[in-house]
């Protein structure tokens, strides 16, 4: 791989070189506006500039770098782990769910070249997966990177490259491809059969890191589109225990999209068995991030392996109906993770006792919590309900929950993109909140001159927002009084008429369009990662 390092013998600067005079900081800011091309090119003008821009190039460019599953892209990362000096800097390596899809589901290409590098390519993507090689690869790779923190499995390319305008951190090798065979691999919505790709990716990764001996204390995966990890790819095999379980009792950070098997569809007591195996080898976890697959219905899945989760066996703890003295063969032993800092659950809907319980039996270590497109489901005994009541909405109660007398370490707390149904027991109806959003303090005080905390009254003028993050005394103030911010529009009951309002009756907040992208990398879960 053609680079060029700090020791390259290139010409040396004129005396009057005035770029060579300048204080690092100021030369790293000039060039920070510069352009891929112009910043390799003053790279190579001398020594001095090349010494002096050499690491906050490595840093920007090898620090965090991506890769698909494609012999030229998997042997710039074997060559970058043997780089004297690169490898010293990429910490986190990511793998594109990049694929190479059959030549028959793509439209005939004019040039027969460009056809036939497609199907070369096809071809080279299923040799390395058939044949072992992509693991030899990332073996070999990862025996070599010392200072590797995260490995990360993602289906996108991230757009926070702003040096080159709307270029983005795509998969090394996936423009060459676009290029040589006018046909852009596959990154987005699975077709059916084709769903497993990323459970492939994921054994894979944590297979070569057993391999490797490596031990990052990362692993991470952040999916967009509507596919994840199913069960069977956290399998752990008996003959592969010596080597995977040092790598997981190493891990600190754990994130994972979930994904429930087919085959076991709808037995809910086996659904995540291997993920909950997989998580009693990871204690040392200090944040865990739980993300489940997009999806409309609601079976019960995601809320039996959070009331697992939030299980104990422990006495005088709360633990899940029939998990004492259980066949530990379908109902594991629930895991303690005494070290967990930070929680964040997300996309899936979930009765607020079961987060409510999962929040307290981590709350003397718990520092950080996320929620993000989550969805309460509560059932109440009320026969009616009273559209100005806010005291209905399940997210007052369970955010009450969270104040400081029972979780004294708890300084963060970040909500986004959250909803609610609550049932009557008795009458059928049905009280709903498709936006369960907060008072924007920073627009009520333009309009009228004070803080929203605690203004109702504002609501003609303020716009609700759908994601907060509260920290130190606004967090304390939050948990205290959390319907002094929270916002409810478009609130609505069905099933029988409200007391006092029509049953289309709607608040007057505006909220923001639904539609509306964050320009950020969202992966549409708990939280969001570049």
């Amino acid at each position: 791989m053609a680079t060029t390092t700090p020791n390259m013998d290139t010409q040396a600067p004129s005396p009057q070189s005035y770029l060579t005079r300048m204080p690092q900081e100021v030369l790293t800011r000039i060039t920070y506006f510069v352009r891929t091309p112009d910043l390799c090119n003053a790279r190579l003008t001398c020594r001095s500039l090349e010494n002096a821009l050499y690491y906050s190039f490595a840093y920007e460019f090898f620090r965090k770098k991506q890769f698909m599953i494609y012999g030229p892209s998997l042997q710039v990362l074997v060559d970058i782990s043997k780089h004297p000096s690169l490898s010293h800097h990429l910490k986190h390596v990511i793998i594109g769910t990049d694929q190479i899809i059959p030549p028959n589901r793509i439209s005939a290409a004019t040039d027969d070249q460009k056809s036939l590098n497609w199907h070369l390519a096809y071809a080279d993507q299923q040799t390395l997966l058939v044949s072992g090689r992509a693991r030899d690869m990332l073996v070999e790779a990862f025996k070599n990177l010392r200072h590797l923190e995260t490995v990360d499995l993602r289906d996108f390319h991230s757009s926070s490259r702003t040096r080159d305008g709307n270029a983005t951190w795509s998969s090394y090798g996936h423009n060459t491809l676009l290029e040589t065979t006018g046909v852009k691999p596959f990154t987005g919505q699975p077709r059916a059969g084709e769903e497993d790709y990323p459970t492939r990716l994921f054994a894979l990764i944590t297979h070569a890191l057993a391999a490797a001996k490596a031990r990052p204390p990362g692993i991470e995966v952040v999916i967009r589109e509507n596919w994840a990890v199913r069960d069977h790819g956290f399998l752990v095999p008996t003959y592969l225990e010596p080597d995977l379980l040092p790598v997981l009792t190493g891990l600190k950070k754990l994130h994972v999209v979930l994904d429930i098997n087919k085959v076991t569809y709808g037995d809910i007591d086996i659904q995540y068995l291997f993920f909950k195996k997989f998580l009693a080898f990871t204690p040392n976890l200090t944040w865990l991030r739980i993300n489940f697959r997009r999806s409309t219905s609601y079976h019960g899945e995601e809320e039996a392996l959070l009331k697992w989760l939030a299980s104990s066996l422990r006495p005088g703890t709360w633990s899940s109906p029939g998990l004492i003295n259980a066949d530990p063969s379908r109902f594991p032993p629930p895991v303690e993770l005494h070290h967990l800092e930070q929680l964040d659950i997300g996309q899936l809907s979930v009765s607020a006792n079961t987060l409510t319980r999962l929040f307290r039996k981590f709350s003397p270590t718990l520092k950080v919590i996320s929620l993000r497109r989550v969805k309460l489901q509560h059932n109440s005994d009320q026969h009616s309900f009273d559209m100005g009541d806010d005291e209905q909405n399940p997210w007052i109660k369970l955010l009450r929950s969270l104040k400081k007398d029972s979780f004294p370490n708890l300084r963060e707390l970040s909500l986004s993109l959250l909803d609610a149904v609550v049932r009557s027991n008795t009458s059928g109806a049905t009280l709903h909140y498709p936006v369960v959003g907060f008072v924007n303090p920073d627009q009520a005080e333009k309009q009228n001159g004070i803080s929203a905390t605690g203004y109702q009254d504002l609501e003609e003028m303020v716009k609700v927002i759908k994601d907060r993050t509260y920290t130190g005394l606004k967090l304390e103030a939050f948990l205290n009084n959390p319907t002094a911010d929270i916002a409810t529009p478009s609130k609505h009951i069905t099933g029988v008429p409200t007391r006092g309002h029509s049953s289309d009756n709607e608040s007057d907040f505006d909220s923001m369009d639904d539609d509306e992208e964050e320009s950020n990398d969202d992966d549409g879960s708990a939280a969001e990662d570049e």
